[in-house]
């Protein structure tokens, strides 16, 4: 981390922030608005099987909401923990620009371009951005 100066940190912190608290509020309006669903009338199929597809696709975002406030979390915990800013494959520092624009980060564009080539194009867990 010490290739990041003390206010980029900060930013980058705040950034951070930020994106956690709206992820934390949308997954507490979703659980608000879900407890207070009605469920439809057994009888209508059809409105039946509309609240189970809106359901399903509520139940997908909520998911990948989790799943990118993990994400941030542990960004924060790197940064507490004197690790972000650092390749977790080759150990080099990752330049400041690529954690602006993706402040969760976790590998340089060659270490990801490096996991995506040997997984494979469609690797579902090659889900972090490359070319910045």
């Amino acid at each position: 981390m010490d290739h990041l100066s003390p206010a980029q940190v900060e930013q980058l912190q705040a950034k951070l922030r930020a994106e956690a608290s709206a992820l934390q509020a949308s997954l507490a309006g979703q659980a608000d608005a879900l407890a207070a669903a009605e469920a439809p009338d057994p009888r209508d199929i059809e409105d039946a099987a509309a609240e189970e597809a809106g359901s399903f696709r509520a139940a997908q975002l909520r998911e990948r909401e989790r799943a990118r406030l993990a994400e941030v979390e542990a960004a924060l915990a790197r940064i507490d923990d004197g690790d972000y800013g650092v390749c977790e494959d080759t150990g080099e520092d990752i330049p400041f620009r690529r954690l602006e624009l993706e402040p969760t980060a976790r590998l340089t564009v060659e270490a990801q371009e490096q996991r995506e080539g040997e997984a494979g194009v469609d690797d579902p867990h090659a889900n972090e951005p490359v070319g910045y």
